[in-house]
C-alpha cells in the first residue's frame, strides 16, 4: 500500500455467510481495501446508497434479491459507486443483463481462490482508480479547451438550447436533420417534432429525468426538414444543474435503423413464443435448475479451496480444527447437492400430461407416515414430476413438522374456476413470517431447493402453491390449478 493512500473501502455482499468471511480474509491481506460484509442484500441497498462506498461486489444468486435487482436498486437510487457482479453463474446472458443494468465488472467464481481474489483486487484497484480519475478529469481546465473540438467533431448531433431556442448545433446534427446551421439557430426546439402532442410529453420526460438523475436520456422521434419522421435517442444535461432554465445540452442519435431491426426482432421473438410448446417451456425449468445448482457447488468449493489454504498456511501449533469443520461442512453439501441434481435429471425431458393425483400420490403411507387420501378420481394436467412434488412434500413435513402424524390430502373449487389442492399434516406448522421465504433458493436445512423447485415443477402447466397453514397446528400447502388443467370426477 502506498503511504499516502487511502485504502479503498468496499462493500461485499453475498447469501453465504462463509464466503463473506473468505472474501474479506483475502481481500484485506493486500493492505490497499478494507471490506465491510453483509449477507442482506436489503441492508446493503440501504448503506450503499449513504456513499460511504468506494465500490460494492455483489453476488448474482440470493434468496432475498439478486446482485442485479440490488445494483437496479442503487442505480436508481441516483449512486454511481462501481459495482462488480461476483457470482459462480457464468451464462452469458447474465453477463449482459448485469453490464445492462450498469454493472461496472463482471467476475465468475470457481477455481483457486487466491487467484480469483487477486482477479477481484485487481478490478477493485482499477474501477476506483477509474472513478478517481474521472473526477480530476471533471475538474481540469483542458476539459474546457477542448470542448470545442469535440463538439465540432463528433459523430453525434450536438446542440446548446436556452430557453426551448437553439443556440448551437455542430455539423452531424445538421447532417441528421437535413437542415443548415443557420437554419437551425434562433429557431424554437418544437421545431423538431412532427406534432404539439410529442413535443409536450418529449418535454415532460425530460424534465422528470432532469430533476431525477441530473441528466435525460429517451428515445422519441423528431422531423427532418424534408417531412421524414426519425427515431431517435436524445440525450440533454442541463448547463446549470442548480437552474434548468440557464439551457442545456443536448445531443441526438439517429436509431432508425436499429429500431427497426428491434421491431422486426420482436415480430418474429412473439411468433417464436407462439409456437414454443411446452417441452420447450419445462427445458427452460431445466436450464434454471442446472444453473442454480451449478452457483451453489461453486461456492461450497470456493469455501472448501478457501478454508484448506487457510489451513496450509496455519503456522506450527496453530489450531486449524476450526478451518477443517468447514471445509467437511462445504464437501458434505457439494455431495448433497450433487445427489439432489441427480434426482431431477427427468424434469422438463417429458411433456406434462393428464395424471390421476391418488395415482401420483400412492397407496398407504408416503415415506413412513399415513395419507388420508381424498383426492379420489381428481385428474391434473402436470410435469411428470407430479409424484416426486407429493415426495417432496412429504420430506419437507418429515423434516420441519417435528411432531406431525399424519398428513390429508384434499382439495375443493374456487367461485373463479381455480381448483385448490391441498396437501395439510398436524405437524408444527410454519411461523407467518416464513411463508413466502421457505419457497426461496437455499431456505431449508437440507439442500435448500425442496419447495422452490417444486413451485417450479407445478409452475410448468400454470399451477401455483402457497403456505396457508395456521403456526402451531400444522402445514397446509395449497397448490392452486387454473381452469382447463383439471378435471374433476362427476
Amino acid at each position: 500500500m502506498h503511504p499516502l493512500t487511502n485504502p479503498d473501502h468496499i462493500l461485499y455482499v453475498d447469501d453465504e455467510e462463509a464466503l463473506l468471511e473468505i472474501g474479506r480474509a483475502f481481500l484485506e491481506r493486500t493492505g490497499d481495501i478494507t471490506v465491510d460484509i453483509t449477507s442482506s442484500p436489503l441492508e446493503a441497498c440501504e448503506t450503499i446508497i449513504t456513499g460511504r462506498y468506494d465500490a460494492v461486489v455483489s453476488d448474482y444468486m440470493m434468496p432475498e434479491m439478486d446482485g442485479i435487482a440490488l445494483l437496479q436498486h442503487v442505480r436508481e437510487a441516483g449512486s454511481r459507486v462501481p459495482f462488480i457482479i461476483f457470482t459462480g453463474r457464468g451464462r452469458e446472458e447474465v453477463a449482459i443483463e448485469a453490464l445492462n443494468s450498469g454493472a461496472d465488472f463482471y467476475l465468475q467464481k470457481g477455481g483457486d481462490p487466491r487467484a480469483q481474489f487477486a482477479d477481484l483486487a485487481n478490478a477493485i484497484r482499477q474501477l476506483t482508480g477509474r472513478r478517481r480519475a474521472e473526477a480530476a478529469l471533471r475538474k481540469s481546465e483542458e476539459m474546457l479547451h477542448r470542448a470545442e473540438s469535440i463538439f465540432r467533431a463528433a459523430p453525434a448531433g450536438i446542440g446548446m438550447a436556452v430557453d426551448g431556442v437553439v443556440m448551437e448545433v455542430n455539423e452531424r446534427l445538421c447532417d441528421i436533420l437535413g437542415y443548415t446551421r443557420d437554419e437551425l439557430v434562433g429557431q424554437s426546439m418544437r421545431l423538431l417534432y412532427p406534432g404539439d402532442a410529442e413535443h409536450e410529453s418529449t418535454l415532460r420526460q425530460m424534465d422528470v429525468q432532469i430533476r431525477k438523475a441530473g441528466t435525460c436520456t429517451l428515445e422519441t422521434r423528431c422531423m427532418r426538414k424534408d417531412g421524414a419522421t426519425l427515431d431517435v435517442q436524445f440525450s440533454s444535461t442541463p448547463l446549470d444543474p442548480t437552474d434548468h432554465s440557464r439551457g442545456m445540452t443536448f445531443t441526438i442519435l439517429d436509431i432508425s435503423e436499429h429500431t427497426a431491426l428491434e421491431r422486426e426482432i420482436a415480430y418474429h421473438a412473439e411468433e417464436l413464443v407462439r409456437q414454443t410448446n411446452s417441452l420447450a417451456v419445462a427445458n427452460r425449468k431445466l436450464n434454471l435448475m442446472s444453473s442454480i445448482t451449478r452457483h451453489d457447488i461453486l461456492n461450497q468449493l470456493t469455501i472448501l479451496l478457501g478454508n484448506l489454504w487457510i489451513a496450509e498456511e496455519a503456522g506450527p501449533g496453530q489450531d486449524i480444527s476450526e478451518y477443517l469443520a468447514r471445509v467437511q461442512s462445504a464437501a458434505d453439501r457439494i455431495h448433497r447437492q450433487i445427489e439432489f441434481t441427480r434426482d431431477y435429471t427427468d424434469l422438463g425431458v417429458r411433456s406434462p400430461e393428464w395424471q390421476r393425483v391418488s395415482d401420483a400420490l400412492g397407496t398407504g403411507t408416503l415415506q413412513g407416515l399415513p395419507v388420508e387420501n381424498e383426492a379420489g378420481d381428481l385428474v391434473v394436467y402436470a410435469d411428470p414430476m407430479l409424484a416426486t412434488v407429493f415426495s417432496n412434500l412429504m420430506d419437507n413435513t418429515l423434516r420441519h413438522g417435528e411432531s406431525a402424524t399424519r398428513v390429508r390430502v384434499r382439495y375443493r373449487s374456487e367461485e373463479n374456476g381455480d381448483l385448490i389442492l391441498i396437501w395439510e399434516d398436524d405437524g408444527a406448522g410454519v411461523p407467518a413470517g416464513e411463508k413466502e421465504r421457505i419457497f426461496h433458493r437455499g431456505v431449508g436445512k437440507n439442500t435448500g431447493l425442496g419447495l422452490f423447485l417444486i413451485r417450479e415443477i407445478l409452475a410448468i402447466t400454470g399451477i401455483g402453491i402457497a403456505e396457508t397453514g395456521e403456526p402451531g397446528k400444522g402445514a397446509r400447502f395449497e397448490m392452486r390449478v387454473p381452469p382447463g388443467a383439471y378435471r374433476v370426477p362427476e
